[in-house]
């Protein structure tokens, strides 16, 4: 828990067992990560104020969901980048060939690269 309290951000509440155990907050509206875990589309102003936590550089990391993508995810990930935010994949699904300590594993030591450890 070296970055409790940090911010963070993410596309949909896959990874929010992790980050939340790690003492990480969190600043995504809810209404954003809700409509992209549906399929559903954003409204206007709920990607105008997550794309402004990476233009603003409010969070530390975004946490995405690499098996899924769409226009929205994929704004705010280039609103990422264009900040210098960095980006930590995150996957639903265990990876062909991997048991799930090597793969939460490899999840946790992406995000503390990610936070400067």
């Amino acid at each position: 828990k070296a970055h409790g309290g940090e911010a963070i951000g993410i596309t949909e509440p896959v990874p929010l067992y992790m980050t939340e155990a790690a003492g990480l907050v969190n600043k995504t509206p809810e209404d954003f990560s809700e409509a992209i875990e549906e399929g559903d589309d954003v409204s206007p102003k709920v990607l105008r104020d997550t794309l402004a936590l990476y233009q603003d550089k409010k969070v530390a990391a975004l946490v995405y969901n690499s098996q899924t993508s769409g226009p929205q995810t994929e704004k705010v990930a280039d609103a990422a980048k264009s900040a210098g935010v960095p980006e930590v994949p995150v996957t639903e699904t265990l990876p062909k060939g991997e048991d799930y300590l090597t793969w939460m594993g490899a999840t946790i030591d992406s995000l503390a690269d990610a936070l400067g450890k």
